[in-house]
């Protein structure tokens, strides 16, 4: 009975042991599992200093010896007719001198009353603001405050400028008639 037993037990592992396992002929599957690399970690940038803000210069702001505020801006202007320049930015300043029509004044500020404050031969005198037009600033270029506007024109010295001042007249030499 020992031997018949075992003879079924042989049988038995020879039956169902050749179903459990890996039979090495044909029908076989072989299954490939590619393996992807690990991605090389892409370097963190360097941070990049936010640009320190500058400022807005605060405008310069002085006054005329009769109290008129006046911006400091450098321009430059041009005379649309004769014009008189004064020794503060009002029609009742001490009259300095005057300027014909097209003449480029170099202005140094800008007066709350529309004046303009320039610099004229080397003394800082004031326009109405009424009688100039700003005009872009060429560098290259230097202001003759003496030029007459038109050297064929006959001055008229006594020439009564629209804000019922006299104006000097230029006349054709390039001198200022005073």
């Amino acid at each position: 009975m020992k031997k018949t037993l075992l003879a079924l037990l042989v049988l038995g592992a020879a039956i169902v042991l050749p179903g459990c396992g890996f039979d090495d002929g044909a029908g076989s599957t072989v299954t490939v599992v590619e393996i992807t690399p690990t991605p090389e970690p892409t370097p963190t940038p360097e941070v990049t200093p936010t640009p320190e803000v500058t400022p807005t210069p605060e405008p310069v702001i002085v006054q005329t010896a009769s109290g008129v505020n006046v911006t400091k801006q450098d321009g430059v202007y041009t005379t649309n007719t004769e014009v008189n320049l004064r020794a503060d930015a009002s029609t009742d300043a001490e009259l300095v001198t005057g300027v014909g029509a097209g003449v480029q004044l170099t202005s140094t500020g800008v007066c709350d009353n529309g004046w303009i404050e320039v610099n004229y031969n080397g003394q800082t005198l004031y326009a109405s603001g009424d009688y100039v037009t700003a005009v872009a600033a060429d560098p290259n270029a230097a202001a003759d405050p003496n030029a007459a506007a038109d050297s064929n024109a006959a001055a008229d010295p006594n020439a009564a400028v629209s804000d019922g001042t006299q104006a000097d007249a230029a006349v054709s030499d390039g001198t200022v008639q005073q």
